[in-house]
């Protein structure tokens, strides 16, 4: 029999590991099958349910590198604008 504690000294923590197999070719037939059965529903007059697939947002990527690179051009000619117009306003 141990003596009483005031404070409570804590447990240990065990880890719990469950590897993920993960396989590609599986998830690619996965997402092909689901595809062609939204299809058909389609074609059979049934109602097409989007689903978020893998690389669907790189798409929204791209364009928002491109909208990044239109706005660094542009503040870079709106920068040399009001150097020429303030040169004019000063100097001439």
């Amino acid at each position: 029999m141990g003596l009483p504690r005031f404070f409570r000294t804590p447990e240990h923590k065990q880890f719990h590991y469950e590897p993920i197999y993960y396989d590609e070719r599986k998830e690619r037939l996965e997402e092909r099958v689901r595809q062609i059965e939204q299809e058909q529903e389609i074609k059979n007059g049934g109602e097409h349910v989007r689903t978020i697939g893998k690389g669907s947002f790189s798409h929204y990527y791209d364009r928002r590198k491109k909208t990044q690179r239109y706005s660094s051009t542009r503040l870079i000619l709106i920068i040399i604008f009001l150097l020429f117009v303030s040169y004019f306003l000063f100097f001439a």
